[in-house]
């Protein structure tokens, strides 16, 4: 991967670097949809991921 790489991915919450210069987070695992608005409560989960992008 280069500085100049484009990941088509969504992130959010907090991100951390390692020693290695991967990035790292927690996700949950599902897909979000986007086709319609977000109205009341945000979905509840149980479990989450760790997702790493190695350099």
């Amino acid at each position: 991967m280069s500085a100049g790489t484009v990941v088509s991915a969504r992130f959010t919450g907090d991100i951390a670097v390692l020693k290695d210069g991967a990035l790292t987070w927690t996700c949950p695992p599902v897909t979000p949809s986007y086709g319609t608005p977000l109205t009341g409560s945000s979905p509840a989960t149980t479990t989450l991921r760790i997702a790493r992008l190695s350099p």
